[in-house]
């Protein structure tokens, strides 16, 4: 693509997804810095698409379309992309909208590894920690890690108690369902400790748990 060859020549290494299904897969590989992302995919509409990479990562976001609606736009940002562009555009144009995210994301002290969104923290998935809004850190053991990332993975899906086990295993004996509620007990202690919300994850009984999202307020047009 000739897009994706501008990039490399501004000294970006690419990938490309070609659904939405992909993306996702390739996003939770950790392997992305940024996304940028047309509205027009085979299996999703790229404003769904774009909720759900918020979702689960902090990746600067910029939307592609050949739409012109008001509408589309107002969505995206809405949903928490960090620009919008409208075909037809130069690429030299998106490359220089890239490079300034980049470089406010770099002065906010945005990561620049992989991070996924985590009970209104982010997960520093090259780190192993959690990191709270305040700067705060909370090192991960491997368990503990694997526990949050499967969470983080899954935003507002309830997961059976069976699938935690399951995710937090890696190669070793599986533990008890009461194992399970005990680090998460745990788990809700140690995100307090470093100020974050413990009541985004929920127990759902007889069930299981699910982290839920952190609840973003309406602008003044939404309300």
């Amino acid at each position: 693509m000739l897009l994706a060859a501008y990039f490399r020549t501004a000294g970006y290494a690419t990938d490309r997804a070609t659904s939405a299904k992909e993306g996702l897969r390739k996003l939770d590989s950790g392997s992305w810095d940024a996304a940028i992302v047309d509205l027009t995919l085979p299996d999703e509409d790229g404003i769904v698409l774009t909720r759900m990479l918020r979702a689960r990562s902090s990746i600067p976001i910029i939307v592609s379309t050949g739409r012109n609606g008001r509408e589309d736009r107002l969505a995206a940002l809405e949903l928490g992309a960090d620009d919008f562009v409208t075909k037809p555009f130069e690429p030299r144009e998106l490359v220089l909208r890239l490079d300034n995210i980049l470089r406010r994301g770099e002065r906010r002290g945005r990561p620049s590894g992989p991070r996924l969104l985590c009970a209104g923290g982010e997960l520093d998935l090259a780190g192993h920690a959690l990191v709270a809004p305040s700067g705060e850190c909370l090192d991960l053991g491997a368990t503990e890690f694997a526990l949050l990332r499967f969470l983080a993975r899954n935003p507002d899906r309830v997961l059976t108690r069976a699938q935690i086990i399951d995710a937090i295993a890696a190669g070793e004996p599986p533990e008890s369902e009461r194992a399970v509620d005990i680090r998460m007990s745990r788990l809700r202690r140690r995100l307090k400790s470093i100020g974050l919300d413990a009541a985004l994850l929920k127990t759902v009984y007889g069930v299981g748990y699910k982290l839920t999202l952190p609840r973003r307020p309406l602008s003044p047009a939404g309300r």
